[in-house]
């Protein structure tokens, strides 16, 4: 049996229990229609979140844990370590009832040791160990939980409460919409837009990650995306159309590229590269052209202002 066989057999459980649990989530879902969304954020209430000092391989545990979860999935590295920074640790015992059925929620938890398992209605549903993470809805919803979870063992649970996650997160992506609007008001061809148009564009955003090395975009494939670099650093390279040809490019946060697609739908004229982690906040071209209309008005506007990639 080789590596990989062996890490996903290790895998296998906390997924089946994953998957199990995500079945019993959609049984609640029938219960959201009314007052289930968690309390507007009262931004006049002085609040600070918490910040608990932990080492890096704490740190780095909790991360990979968070990269298998859902909910997490949009957040970006500095929004994770947010998250990761407020997080607690708890010493259960053995016998503990860390969520009972029917209880509105609370805390999330991600397991580093220990064995938790799941009843519904008193019927064991699944399990969970190390690396594995629970109790996320109670983030998001003010709704009763849906299972029971137990610790079977001793366990050293990392948990962060609903009101330091929401809390955290918003202020983070409130200082982040303004910073996504200057980097657009920097593209040529938005830079004489309304703010209201801009604000729109930023609400179209999609955020996308990419491992170190993946390959991003192609030179010659047809361009339909248009990204912003939120976290980490590409390669822009082998750039160049007909005679012209010029210097590879590094590009970090706050920078982007494909404009290109937005505009035109020509082929791609550059590769780019991650050379680290990634994450990107994406814009298609349909999804443009449905937020601000025809574009033919801007693109010889912006052919003259900036070589487009």
């Amino acid at each position: 049996m080789d590596s990989s066989q062996r890490s996903d057999e290790r895998k296998q459980p906390n997924a089946v229990a994953r998957e199990k649990m995500q079945n019993i989530h959609s049984r609640v879902k029938v219960q959201r229609a009314q007052n289930v969304f968690a309390e507007p954020i009262n931004f006049n209430e002085e609040y600070t979140a918490p910040h608990f000092p932990k080492s890096e391989e704490a740190i780095q545990f909790i991360d990979n844990s968070l990269a298998d979860n859902f909910i997490f999935a949009s957040l970006s590295a500095k929004e994770r370590r947010l998250l990761i920074d407020a997080m607690m640790l708890d010493a259960v015992p053995a016998g503990t009832i860390i969520i009972q059925q029917g209880d509105i929620g609370d805390y999330f938890y991600v397991v580093e040791e220990g064995h938790v398992s799941f009843a519904v209605d008193g019927n064991h549903v699944g399990a969970c160990t190390r690396g594995a993470s629970f109790g996320e809805l109670a983030l998001l919803y003010n709704c009763p939980r849906a299972a029971t979870c137990l610790a079977n063992t001793d366990c050293r649970l990392w948990k962060v409460d609903q009101k330091s996650f929401r809390y955290m997160l918003a202020n983070n992506q409130s200082n982040q919409q303004k910073d996504i609007h200057d980097v657009l008001r920097k593209v040529p061809f938005l830079s004489e837009l309304e703010d209201q148009m801009l604000s729109r564009i930023t609400d179209a955003l999609t955020t996308v990650t990419f491992p170190e090395g993946e390959r991003i975009i192609n030179k010659g494939d047809v361009g339909e995306v248009f990204y912003i670099l939120r976290d980490g650093q590409v390669k822009v390279h082998d750039i160049g159309f007909g005679d012209s040809q010029y210097v590879d490019q590094l590009l970090g946060p706050g920078d982007w590229f494909g404009e290109r697609a937005l505009l035109t739908g020509e082929p791609r004229v550059a590769n780019v590269t991650a050379i680290t982690n990634c994450s990107t906040l994406c814009l298609s071209r349909e999804t443009f052209e449905k937020t601000l209309g025809p574009l033919q008005g801007l693109i010889d506007h912006a052919m003259k202002k900036r070589v487009l990639m």
